[in-house]
């Protein structure tokens, strides 16, 4: 059980900005207002349960939670299935906003794909919310039927929460109760009922388990189906586990201590984890504020310039829209992309910081086509864009990859009035702009080594 360090929080946002981390959002992230304090979800649920099935209070345990409710509901003769939609009722009635630990969580860009413990939509909700224009897929896994990831393009990437305990509805797919509990955990060691790719992501990547306060067996068990290996194998990706109890838990520390040393127990709740990072990756991301949108296609702010590493793309206003779908595309794949949504044509103060922005960029893509490239257009704002990466284009070696033309209709790069840094490099087609896979996985490599020489440095 350790405090975080310096060097695991570098190491961390590290991992966030390669898209190596999933978090793992448990019950105690999600809380709901109720009066003038915060209660956790499935405690005011439980509450709201217990009164709309008429259970005494004095029978229930004075911090009860769904289970309590609904093992008293069953000795008392009543039937299960009448409580799912019961609960759906509830929530659809009250409509709880989502906490701020789920709002600072969602407003880190960079993590794409949340695994949620709860039933509830709430974090889906925090993502809609921190990330206008980027409403979030869902997927519920069920027992009896297996929803699992599905491979998309890099363009048509939008953030996605997998409810791996099943998903609020009005019929009993989803968890309320241990028993419950226990059907999905069983159901998850039958490799016939497992969602392969959603588990092939989690061994993939760093997991960030926050909230869960999982039993010491039952995290056991979790740690164990979700790398898919014995804990003790080393596999060189972190489990982080940040909540209210796992700190404490001697058993649970002699064991991770034993068998798991690639899972580090912070000693911090999972909010008060939550709130340092989400400080710490907008401190180290200054020109992406919290509240800005996350998948926006306006890109950072004006007078912050490119960050080091970004993409920089260069485009004329005729093909705005599929610059537009180019930046999408690049951001979907996890990019940091320097994009100006007006294609501004300003004064030489601001020119001079784009000028230097350039040299920041890991990456220029100019947008190549007819009209970018017609006599009209040679005195345009872009040219200076365009000539300021040829200028610096000209002091690296041939072998480095900098400019990489996106051509967006039929223009021929070798035919084309472009200054020869261009032509000499190897451009892509991109029909509209629509990334592809392979120019993804591209990017990332190049942008990936851009990084590694700038660390060494």
């Amino acid at each position: 059980m350790t405090a975080p360090t310096e060097r695991f929080w570098e190491d961390l946002l590290l991992f966030i900005e390669e898209g190596k981390v999933i978090p793992v959002v448990g019950p105690e992230l999600v809380t709901v207002r109720d009066g003038e304090q915060d209660v956790l979800l499935y405690r005011w649920l439980a509450r709201r349960l217990a009164e709309a099935i008429e259970l005494p209070a004095a029978d229930l345990p004075a911090a009860c939670d769904l289970n309590d409710v609904v093992a008293l509901y069953l000795r008392r003769g009543g039937k299960r299935d009448d409580l799912y939609s019961r609960i759906l009722r509830i929530l659809r009635d009250t409509k709880p906003v989502p906490s701020p630990a789920l709002l600072a969580l969602a407003g880190i860009p960079r993590l794409d794909l949340f695994v949620s413990l709860t039933f509830d939509s709430l974090l889906a909700e925090a993502i809609a919310i921190a990330r206008p224009g980027a409403a979030p897929l869902q997927l519920a896994y069920q027992t009896k039927e297996v929803h699992d990831l599905q491979k998309r393009a890099p363009s048509a990437l939008r953030p996605l929460v997998y409810h791996l305990l099943g998903r609020v509805s009005s019929t009993p797919d989803y968890v309320i109760c241990d028993e419950d509990l226990l059907e999905f955990v069983h159901a998850l060691q039958d490799k016939q009922r497992l969602p392969l790719k959603l588990f092939d992501e989690l061994r993939a990547k760093h997991l960030l388990i926050l909230g869960c306060s999982f039993g010491d067996w039952l995290l056991r068990f979790f740690l164990r189906t979700a790398r898919g290996l014995e804990l003790s194998q080393k596999r060189k990706r972190w489990d982080v586990l940040a909540d209210a109890h796992s700190s404490s838990d001697a058993d649970l520390a002699v064991f991770l201590a034993s068998f798991s040393t690639d899972t580090k127990v912070l000693d911090m709740p999972a909010a008060a984890f939550v709130g340092e990072l989400a400080r710490r990756w907008h401190q180290a991301h200054p020109s992406a504020p919290a509240d800005a949108p996350a998948n926006s296609t306006a890109g950072h702010t004006a007078d912050a310039g490119p960050r080091d590493g970004a993409v920089f793309v260069s485009y004329a206003s005729e093909n705005r829209a599929a610059a537009e779908r180019l930046a999408d595309g690049l951001r979907a794949a996890r990019l940091d992309v320097w994009f100006d949504k007006n294609a501004l044509q300003v004064a030489d103060d601001w020119a001079q910081s784009i000028q230097r922005g350039i040299g920041r960029c890991a990456l220029f893509l100019p947008v190549i086509s007819r009209e970018s490239l017609s006599e009209a257009n040679h005195r345009r704002y872009f040219w200076r864009e365009w000539n300021a990466a040829h200028d610096l284009a000209k002091g690296m070696a041939q072998a480095e990859p900098f400019i990489v033309p996106v051509v967006v209709d039929d223009t021929r790069l070798d035919l084309s009035a472009l200054p020869d840094t261009f032509r000499s490099r190897q451009g892509v087609t991109l029909p509209g702009g629509d990334v592809t896979p392979e120019l993804a996985d591209r990017l990332q490599a190049i942008v990936k080594a851009f990084h590694r020489r700038n660390a060494a440095r």
